[in-house]
């Protein structure tokens, strides 16, 4: 993985909770739209209880009964992308978004395809699209974000990842995943303190989430604490896997312990890290 995709499953479940249009759009009064729903119904409930074979067959049935059925396309992509067959999906999107404009959730989960496949014109063109049919909802924004951070524009994703939080803050409780975002924009800009501010209102809402710890480590290094960053570090890895890898810990500790003066720690991590490569065969 890597610190700029969220584990899909999770994210796309997320977007589509927010969505709330795929589940409860009122169907016209066409008959097959009827038997098409129906079908949709029937492979959500498989898909929430991970049976993800025989929900991509009742999908199947609701698109032969209604080639344009919106939450259908939009929930078969959901699972091409997690399924990482990104053909199916990109073409399931494409004709939910030529079926139905307005849906923002197609849009979102547009952008997203493209955001996959390091198109970042069309991903933003997508996900600005969304979040003009829906601005309450944040992925867009927090997606936006991501997009500039890629393009090396720290300030305007710094304005995305902002606004994400704000929106998220409103709706309840901001997701980890879009503090950490947001601390490594202000870290990336030197804003230090602030980063500081985000990363502790991350722990104290996820005390016990990798990426959090990562990003704390992140920071002390930075901040000329190698003890402190190896302290997060090594908190990290005893947690459960989110989206930082572990060789990115392992990265983190390394530095850590050398710029601490603890050769041998520092070597240490230094071969975890080569043994992944062998492992992965990198």
């Amino acid at each position: 993985m890597n610190p700029w995709i969220v584990p899909l499953l999770a994210l796309l479940s997320a977007v589509a909770a927010a969505a709330q249009a795929p589940d409860a759009a009122p169907a016209p009064g066409s008959a097959a739209f009827a038997r098409a729903q129906q079908a949709y119904v029937r492979a959500n409930e498989l898909f929430e209880a991970k049976n993800l074979a025989e929900s991509v067959a009742a999908l199947d049935e609701a698109l032969s009964a209604d080639p344009a059925h919106v939450p259908s396309l939009t929930l078969k992509a959901k699972i091409a992308i997690s399924a990482n067959r990104p053909d199916i999906a990109g073409e399931c999107l494409k004709r939910a978004v030529e079926a139905d404009p307005a849906s923002w959730y197609a849009r979102f989960l547009y952008g997203f395809w493209y955001y996959l496949r390091f198109d970042w014109q069309r991903a933003i063109s997508e996900f600005q699209a969304a979040r003009k049919l829906n601005p309450r909802d944040a992925h867009s924004a927090l997606y936006l974000g991501m997009v500039y951070e890629r393009l090396g524009d720290a300030r305007t994703a710094l304005t995305y990842d902002e606004q994400a939080v704000k929106l998220e803050e409103a709706a309840g409780v901001p997701d980890p995943y879009t503090l950490v975002a947001y601390s490594r924009i202000l870290q990336a800009l030197g804003r230090l303190d602030d980063c500081a501010k985000v990363v502790n209102r991350a722990l104290e809402l996820y005390p016990n989430h990798r990426d959090v710890y990562y990003e704390l480590g992140q920071l002390l290094l930075k901040k000329g604490d190698p003890k402190g960053a190896a302290k997060a570090g090594e908190a990290a890895l005893l947690l459960p896997i989110e989206d930082v890898a572990e060789t990115q810990i392992h990265y983190l500790l390394a530095r850590a312990y050398q710029a601490d003066g603890d050769e041998r720690r520092a070597a240490e991590h230094a071969a975890a890290i080569r043994a992944a490569q062998v492992r992965d065969g990198k």
